[in-house]
């Protein structure tokens, strides 16, 4: 199934465009419920101790929650985290995946990771609400997966 395209600003400031990765490179987005609670911070710490590795499979890695970007700001530095986070404050981005909770009127969202190949084709999507690391156990086997059918 095609990954909705969206467009957003990214905790650094950036601007992020789904659309400008088609062709280059895989994108690894995940939502979490929520900045600075246990679940949350143990996975953003997972993706952050994997991220060399991950990042081996030619992917741009992305979090996402409501928080708001000072939020963001503040949580990214505390753990060192060495990719961007999108602040969703809005609900779309979530509604559009599918990972808001009653449409967004429960104030966090699904712990959910989707997994977008080079061709913006979802090839995966993890939803483990306290499992949180088999999310970055599957996104591994899947860029794996990927990268053996995408010739290295």
């Amino acid at each position: 199934m095609p990954a909705p395209l969206f467009s957003a600003r990214l905790s650094n400031g950036e601007p992020f465009h789904l659309s400008d990765h088609r062709g280059k490179r895989n994108v690894v987005l995940f939502f979490y419920p929520r900045d600075f609670t246990p679940g949350c911070t143990r996975e953003v710490c997972l993706y952050r101790d994997h991220y060399g590795l991950l990042t081996q499979f030619n992917i741009v890695l992305i979090g996402v929650s409501y928080d708001d970007e000072s939020s963001h700001q503040r949580f990214a530095k505390v753990h060192d985290l060495p990719f961007p986070l999108i602040s969703d404050t809005d609900r779309s981005l979530s509604r559009l995946y599918g990972v808001a909770r009653l449409g967004g009127l429960i104030p966090f969202v699904r712990r959910v990771t989707f997994v977008i190949d080079t061709r913006g084709v979802i090839q995966r999507v993890s939803h483990h609400e306290t499992a949180v690391d088999l999310h970055v156990q599957e996104v591994e086997e899947t860029l794996r997966t990927l990268s053996g059918s995408e010739g290295g």
